[in-house]
């Protein structure tokens, strides 16, 4: 019995000892933040040796399409490409599609030798298509 109470205020002491502070949170005041945000459909990232991506895929509006094309989300893609270094300041280089693209997927990011290849399908259910298109860089070995 005597073991079994040692074992017990033994457990309580170890479970409160790894117990986290509670999270704490903050309104942010940034209207335009705000709404930018609330746009962002989906984020990926790619890790590559010299470069890290993050892909951005961003509602046109709010709602969905409003003219003559049926069941889906006019978005943009943009990509954040950053070029990790050990040097204090990081460049960053910000890309983004030209048109809205209708259901926007981010299938792939690969490295070649004069960038990198992003890999993306669009479109609705029976008419998608699927497109690569290159981002050069200059990639360090």
């Amino acid at each position: 019995m005597k073991n079994y109470v040692w074992i017990l205020l033994l457990s309580l002491f170890s479970f409160s000892a790894f117990a986290q502070d509670e999270i704490k949170y903050t309104e942010e005041k940034a209207p335009e933040l705000s709404k930018a945000l609330a746009k962002v459909h989906a984020i990926n990232s790619f890790g590559f040796k010299t470069h890290l991506f993050k892909t951005f895929v961003v509602n046109a509006d709010f709602g969905y399409t409003k003219d003559e094309t049926p069941e889906g989300a006019k978005q943009l893609l943009y990509i954040s490409d950053t070029e990790l270094s050990k040097e204090k300041e990081m460049l960053t280089k910000l890309y983004k599609t030209d048109k809205p693209l209708i259901n926007l997927e981010i299938l792939e990011i690969n490295e070649l030798p004069e960038g990198y290849e992003v890999k993306v399908a669009h479109g609705l259910n029976e008419d998608r298509i699927e497109e690569t298109f290159t981002i050069k860089t200059t990639i360090k070995k």
